[in-house]
């Protein structure tokens, strides 16, 4: 089977501890086998590199980039690529390693969409995954690229209102491969779509619950709605502040959702802030969210780490 996910980089919670005995036991063995052999691994992972497959550029095309076409990584560029590898914490590093066939980046800068991950049957019965990232995301901040993906929710209404995310000095490169890493994760473990940790926040895997539908966060872009003025801007970030969600993004699925817990959990512990704010056309900031701070969101990031520490200890996980 074949399966392509092209990513448009476009309050109750589930009655679980946060990390107890037998997930921190977990993420402390994988974290000791990171230490042993982390610079295996990575160099496994640095040999995956190549070409993106026929289909992937195909996808790239059909999504509106007629040009698409394979890159190739200059010396300061497979630098960037190592450092984003080598960021991943050490579960992603293992199932990357058993689970990752081809990492490729492609230059397609009209496409819809960042980043495209393939999955098909290995000759194992196991999947296996290709994850095509976008060439120019590599000379991007990761402030500069989340400002630009979440320009995308709006229309320009006159009102002189703005919207900038900051993420410090952190490169794009390595929040997108932490994300796109955490689907293949999700999808070996079946994490999502079989454990579904957070299912008092989703009736399904592409529909939230209440209040969530209905609200401001239910109608972007990111849940198939239309650009909203950016005179509303203010009131959706006031949602999205007063939410479990760590980001807008988060919403659009529960694949999604624990993609986006599982990278900003991470980047979090690099030291790695996220700010959103809407200024008004003096420049003065009137909204102010800072997600990662939030009691509700870091309540989650443990459930998270917890959920995905316990299926990768499963033993009748695919090897």
């Amino acid at each position: 089977m074949l399966t392509l996910l092209l990513t448009a980089m476009v309050p109750a919670l589930i009655g679980m501890a946060g990390c107890d005995r037998a997930a921190a036991q977990v993420q402390a063995n994988l974290t000791q086998r990171a230490a042993d052999v982390g610079g295996g691994t990575a160099s496994a992972l640095r040999a995956r590199i190549a070409p993106p497959h026929d289909e992937t550029v195909a996808a790239y095309r059909q999504s509106g980039a007629v040009n698409a076409s394979a890159h190739q990584l200059t010396d300061r560029e497979w630098t960037l690529v190592e450092r984003a590898i080598a960021d991943l914490p050490p579960l992603h590093r293992d199932v990357l390693e058993r689970r990752l066939a081809r990492l490729s980046f492609i230059d397609a800068p009209s496409s819809a969409g960042t980043a495209l991950t393939r999955a098909y049957d290995g000759p194992d019965g196991g999947p296996l995954f290709d994850i095509t990232l976008r060439a120019d995301v590599l000379d991007k901040s990761l402030s500069e690229f989340l400002t630009e993906k979440e320009s995308m929710l709006f229309t320009d209404d006159g009102s002189g209102y703005s919207v900038r995310l900051s993420a410090g000095r952190a490169p794009a490169l390595t929040y997108l491969l932490l994300h796109e890493a955490t689907h293949v994760v999700d999808r070996t473990l079946g994490v999502s779509t079989d454990v579904r940790p957070f299912s008092a926040l989703w009736v399904d895997y592409r529909d939230l619950a209440a209040p969530y539908a209905t609200g401001p966060m239910g109608v972007t872009t990111y849940r198939r709605g239309r650009p909203i003025p950016l005179a509303e801007s203010p009131e959706l970030y006031k949602a999205l502040g007063a939410s479990p969600f760590v980001s807008l993004y988060a919403t659009a699925s529960a694949g999604e959702d624990l993609a986006e817990l599982a990278a900003w959990s991470h980047l979090g512990r690099l030291h790695i802030p996220l700010t959103v704010e809407v200024r008004d056309a003096t420049g003065r900031a009137i909204v102010t969210v800072e997600p990662l701070r939030s009691p509700a969101v870091q309540a989650r990031f443990a459930v998270a780490d917890a959920v995905l520490a316990r299926a990768a200890a499963k033993p009748s996980q695919t090897p």
